[in-house]
């Protein structure tokens, strides 16, 4: 007796074509929303010319957006050259959660003796913004962006460009845990909203140790998320 094994159909991203002036530049910027907003899939392979046509640039800009999108932390490559977006593991997301809470803890000291108007403006705009906000993946970058206020707001010149190097993967878990647990992800905005205005009271105050308990208190709350992936691994393990 025949089976007939059901494949399922492919659909393709809606890349739009390159309209700037740098190329490379819009070529990472799309790949890159595309991998954030998952409809580039952890594991998924990009193929050079599929890519080149959809974009309508050349192999070598594609290439040369991977490269920059493996730096990030985003792609990653096998053995024959070929980029699949990266799959973060376990492991993976707790040194992520782990780095943001040190990142954050020493930003947040610093950033409440350093505060300026225009830092305060700043982050209550986006807090302002967030209220407004229902997509999960402007949520999430907004959330980041506030986080990423504070860390410049520090004056630390290094932990910027740690944060830099973070942020990358960061928005790539957080916008994948957004996504597969989207029930619990239900109250996202008002968690998020309510999360910011306690931390710009606490660095309103001017004491680092205020603002570094407001901190911990609110970083310790990616646990919960640490937790909702170990229990999908383990399920998908049985």
């Amino acid at each position: 007796m025949k089976t007939h094994t059901s494949q399922k159909t492919k659909i393709e991203v809606p890349f739009r074509k390159i309209q700037k002036q740098s190329v490379t530049d819009d070529v990472e910027s799309q790949l890159r929303d595309a991998i954030l907003s998952g409809a580039l899939a952890p594991g998924e392979s990009l193929a050079e010319a599929r890519l080149g046509a959809q974009l309508g640039v050349s192999r070598a800009s594609i290439r040369q957006a991977k490269f920059q999108l493996m730096n990030e932390g985003l792609l990653e490559f096998d053995d024959r050259g070929t980029a699949t977006v990266r799959s973060l593991t376990l492991s993976d997301a707790h040194e992520i959660v782990e780095f943001r809470q040190v990142l954050e803890l020493a930003a947040i000291r610093l950033a409440c003796t350093r505060l300026t108007n225009d830092t305060i403006a700043a982050l209550e705009e986006n807090i302002r913004q967030t209220e407004r906000e229902s997509n999960l993946l402007k949520l999430t970058f907004l959330d980041i962006a506030f986080h990423e206020a504070i860390i410049h707001a520090s004056g630390n010149s290094r932990l910027v460009d740690a944060w830099r190097v973070l942020r990358p993967q960061l928005e790539l878990w957080l916008a994948g845990v957004h996504r597969r647990h989207s029930v619990v992800t239900a109250r996202t905005c008002e968690e998020t909203v309510a999360g910011h205005q306690l931390l710009l009271t606490a660095l309103k105050t001017g004491d680092p140790d205020v603002a570094g308990n407001a901190m911990s208190e609110h970083t310790s709350s990616l646990q919960k998320w640490l937790l909702l992936e170990a229990e999908a691994e383990q399920e998908t393990a049985v």
